[in-house]
């Protein structure tokens, strides 16, 4: 039997994460429409842009680590905290000064602070709904009960909050972008000094578990935490075949799907005649056409085993060709059509991906492998803007970069479908078990809270996320937001549950946000520099 107080513990946590949580994607959302073009008019071009979101990517990735053991130590309350007010500085950075390198500074800063957050806010909310009613011996069946639907329940309210912050956050950004393009930055600096504030007042509760005492040391976990993700590192590519190729494709699909998103805004503003209304309701309209679409995905999965293949196959095909339609048409209205289409294409790919790869890893190493996955999509997709825009004359011409991207997109798209199902595929085709400890620090709860039956309703929605990304963060990451600059909105947060977009700041290793044309995951955002 579960106390009242309990039960008031339980709401108050609820209210809480749900609170903070729309409040992150708000502040995220605010700069998916203007980022990149703040940074056009501050002077920067092409090769700039895409070298700075590819900046966002690696730190992202190389930061997850350290940054995730400084939050295992300082707990996840002061650590989302801290997320917010480096996100805060970064994103207000841009309002007060037109120098580009502040404006770079302020970017690679907020991306920094996206890493604070992977998956800790997740993790505190998991810890504080199901620990208590888990105590006691009594607790057995009544426990089971409130951990499964309690959790199914919040973060499907979650889903909610985020979406509902996304959408207003994107619309509201582009009304501020029409009066300046750095007013979105400095509401997004305050709606982050806001929420660091709410966290530090809402998380309230029982002590993370294991949380490391000050005498343990910032350096030997960080030691520790590395020598954990080499022999991650080691056991995959010494074990499952196919869960390498898996971990390969998909961070091919995570660049592919990068490239528009740092020129989408600077192309469609002149078609559209500079209306940032228009997209506005274009990130807004994508990420929305994604719930109903995921739902009869979802549904058809459940009908037939071979359904993820055909899912996956077919979203990569029709998004490939749409975006050829994207760059081939000169009416405005066809190609922003096409343009959604792509974008929520990658979002219908994601689920199926996340839930193959879970299901080939082995539960005792699930954070350290998606650990390795994320640090592979911060590298590619790193790497691979970099030599694209060296490629690109000018940001807005979409004559060499779309056409690569949507090649690209398909291949890797048939590739990860040929993957995704595999007869006796399941944990025991992962690497095998040793007794080296899973990754320390909040993304690693929400990594193995993230497994395969996670892969639901809750985890495939449109994030990021970036998720986050990551995200990734690995349980919540924006990723799948956008191509943010910041941290989280499309970040290299693979394992995020509610990414699927690239944020070019995010990699909140487990998020990012959501699939729209505005750009990502995760995983846990921060600030973007523009979403696909």
């Amino acid at each position: 039997m579960i106390s009242r107080s309990s039960q008031d513990h339980v709401r108050r946590v609820r209210r809480g994460y749900l609170l903070v949580s729309g409040l992150d994607y708000f502040a995220d959302m605010l700069l998916t429409v203007t980022s990149v073009l703040l940074l056009q008019s501050l002077g920067m071009g092409s090769g700039a842009v895409f070298a700075l979101i590819a900046a966002v990517w690696i730190v992202e990735g190389v930061s997850e680590i350290p940054t995730g053991v400084l939050a295992d130590l300082l707990g996840r309350r002061v650590s989302v905290a801290i997320s917010f007010v480096l996100r805060a500085v970064g994103y207000s950075a841009l309002f007060f000064s037109g120098s580009v390198y502040v404006a770079a500074a302020g970017v690679l800063l907020a991306a920094l602070g996206g890493t604070f957050a992977s998956g800790a806010l997740e993790a505190w909310a998991v810890d504080e709904t199901r620990s208590e009613p888990e105590k006691g011996a009594g607790a057995g069946a009544g426990a089971g009960a409130e951990g499964s639907r309690g959790l199914d329940r919040l973060f499907a309210q979650g889903k909610i909050a985020e979406n509902a912050g996304l959408v207003l956050g994107t619309l509201t950004g582009a009304a501020l972008g029409t009066l300046d393009l750095a007013l979105p930055q400095i509401v997004a600096g305050v709606s982050c000094a806001l929420a660091a504030v709410l966290s530090l007042r809402l998380m309230t509760g029982r002590p993370g578990p294991g949380r490391p005492g000050p005498r343990d040391g910032f350096a030997p976990r960080l030691r520790e935490s590395f020598g954990e993700v080499m022999t991650g590192t080691r056991l995959t590519l010494r074990g499952d075949k196919v869960l390498i190729a898996l971990i390969v494709a998909t961070a091919l699909l995570w660049l592919f799907r990068g490239i528009p998103g740092v020129q989408w805004t600077v192309v469609y503003e002149g078609l559209v005649g500079g209306d940032l209304l228009v997209l506005g309701a274009m990130r807004s309209v994508g990420s929305l056409l994604e719930i109903p679409l995921l739902g009869w995905t979802m549904s058809l999965q459940r009908r037939r085993a071979a359904a993820r293949r055909s899912v996956i196959v077919t979203a990569s095909t029709v998004g490939a060709l749409a975006l050829v339609c994207a760059t081939a048409v000169r009416e405005p209205a066809v190609s922003i059509v096409c343009y959604v289409c792509f974008s929520t294409a990658f979002g219908l790919c994601m689920p199926g991906v996340r839930a193959a790869m879970n299901e080939r890893i082995d539960g005792g190493h699930r954070a350290t492998v998606l650990s390795v996955a994320s640090l592979f999509n911060s590298l590619f997709t790193g790497g691979g803007l970099i030599l694209t825009g060296l490629a690109v004359g000018e940001l807005g011409s979409t004559a060499v970069a779309w056409p690569l991207a949507a090649a690209g997109f398909g291949v890797a798209g048939l590739w990860v479908g040929s993957l995704a199902v595999r007869e006796g595929a399941g944990p025991a085709a992962g690497p095998p078990r040793s007794p080296t400890p899973t990754k320390a620090g909040p993304a690693a709860v929400g990594v193995t809270a993230a497994g395969p039956a996670t892969a639901g309703p809750a985890t495939a929605g449109p994030t990021a996320a970036g998720s986050p990304p990551a995200g990734s963060t690995a349980a919540g990451s924006k990723a799948a937001g956008s191509t943010a600059v910041g941290s989280g909105t499309v970040g290299p947060a693979t394992a995020g549950p509610t990414t699927t977009e690239p944020t070019t700041a995010g990699s909140t290793t487990a998020g990012s946000r959501a699939a729209g044309p505005g750009t990502a995951g995760p995983t846990t955002g921060s600030q973007e520099v523009s979403a696909p």
